[in-house]
């Protein structure tokens, strides 16, 4: 019989596989003006129509194998595209995608554990961003997106883990740190052709 590592165990596991990959997102150029003082509405709305490309390519990849495997996880309430094209139309911007995909499209429930963590993880983040935002009301700045899911991030969050620890097993932990640290690598490259993009500065 397989056996399943703890959720703490599991979570420290990806914490320390994603240290470094999460660390050059949080600094990539296109998201460190959003937590600074004198962002403008352009480098918002960049930003936002940056990560609507991330979470297209992103949330397909899910669905491909949610459509495949099911699992007892339920991903509809916690799409981000929504919030992401809100926000954009607010701002008077469409939503463009670039025609690159460095996504990994996940082949098993390891992958798409490490998927989600990225994911889920980045939710959390964005409450931090949604605060910082908050403080500068003369900007006006609609964020759904950062707001996530409200006063019910702590308990999907809560329901991540248990499912991730459920589900995946001793032998896909390697599987999942590798394919975590995939997509914090797919989301730089996609940020990273997204500023080299004509019209982006």
């Amino acid at each position: 019989m397989t056996s399943h590592p703890s959720a703490s165990e599991l979570h420290r596991r990806l914490r320390q596989a994603t240290r470094l990959p999460h660390h050059a997102l949080d600094h990539h150029p296109l998201l460190v003006p959003l937590v600074r003082a004198g962002l403008s509405r352009d480098e918002y709305g960049a930003a936002l129509e940056a990560l609507h490309g991330v979470h297209t390519y992103a949330e397909r990849g899910i669905l491909a194998f949610l459509s495949k495997h099911p699992v007892p996880f339920d991903y509809a309430p916690r799409r981000q595209i929504p919030a992401l094209e809100s926000d954009l139309a607010a701002l008077g911007r469409t939503p463009i995608r670039l025609a690159v995909d460095f996504f990994p499209v996940p082949q098993s429930v390891g992958a798409l554990v490490g998927v989600l963590y990225v994911l889920e993880g980045s939710e959390r983040g964005g409450q931090v961003i949604a605060r910082i935002l908050q403080e500068r009301p003369l900007l006006n700045l609609p964020t759904a997106i950062f707001s996530g899911y409200g006063s019910l991030s702590h308990q999907r969050w809560d329901e991540f883990l248990p499912f991730a620890e459920a589900q995946c097993p001793a032998d896909e932990q390697e599987i999942a740190g590798a394919t975590a640290i995939s997509m914090f690598e797919a989301i730089q490259g996609y940020l990273d052709a997204y500023r080299s993009h004509p019209g982006q500065s």
